[in-house]
């Protein structure tokens, strides 16, 4: 089984993020699937729509569930390319400095977009 990863079809960072992740994805090990798709089968997870939109969301081959910087950094450790560095994200206590920068870009990501979230596509 893959590691699902739920990301927003309308979001110009998430569909960047999609795009790099699957160059890097060698072994075929992720599913990437829409909010927008997910929301209109039914689930054995409910998610609300909100929460959804927030933060990228994982489900991992055993059920588990991860959430921004945490599915990032599980992602991460996925690829070949990127899984050495990803370990240093497990060193203890980093991950209330990547929570916080994770949280920011997410929170500001239409400023750094500028020009791909015109249609508000970007807004939390």
């Amino acid at each position: 089984m893959k590691t699902i990863t739920l990301y927003d079809g309308t979001c110009s960072l998430c569909k960047e993020t999609k795009r790099m992740s699957e160059k890097l994805d060698w072994l075929n090990k992720v599913e990437w699937i829409s909010l927008q798709e997910y929301e209109k089968s039914p689930n054995s997870f409910s998610f609300t729509n909100q929460d959804l939109r927030k933060e990228l969301h994982i489900i991992v081959p055993n059920g588990n569930v991860k959430k921004g910087y945490y599915a990032v950094r599980r992602l991460l450790l996925h690829f070949p390319a990127t899984s050495i560095a990803s370990i240093l994200l497990y060193i203890p206590f980093i991950d209330k400095i990547g929570n916080l920068l994770y949280h920011w870009v997410a929170k500001n990501r239409h400023k750094f977009l500028r020009k791909k979230c015109d249609d508000g596509s970007c807004s939390l």
